[in-house]
């Protein structure tokens, strides 16, 4: 079956939707109470979930921002282009992964080289 860019790009624009979605909801929790309780117990029990939270969220917009971008590179013809060497990322990888930034090999260097996140 040949390598679909509308399917990709209708699984990008789902995913988007999704992630605002997540980050609305993120956004929505509040923890202005905390240190307000009758026991340290609910102190501690309301910051490790805004802590998770936090991280939820932190999670979230990086997932968003490759979405964006991998729809970008969708609009601009560089969609499936290796950000590091330039070469095509597999397409088994891009259907798996359909906002990879990076072929298989440039991705491992990076994750060895501890520089996955920048």
């Amino acid at each position: 079956m040949p390598f679909s860019y509308e399917k990709v790009k209708q699984q990008l624009v789902e995913e988007r939707a999704k992630l605002v979605e997540q980050l609305e909801q993120l956004e929505a929790s509040k923890y202005e109470s905390i240190g307000y309780s009758n026991h340290i117990a609910d102190d501690a029990t309301d910051a490790l979930e805004q802590a998770v939270d936090l991280t939820l969220k932190r999670s979230a917009e990086t997932s968003l921002e490759e979405v964006e971008q991998a729809l970008s590179k969708l609009n601009n013809g560089t969609y499936g282009l290796c950000e590091a060497c330039g070469t095509r990322i597999d397409r088994a990888r891009l259907e798996a992964l359909p906002h990879a930034q990076y072929c298989l090999d440039c991705q491992e260097r990076r994750e060895h080289t501890g520089k996955a996140s920048h």
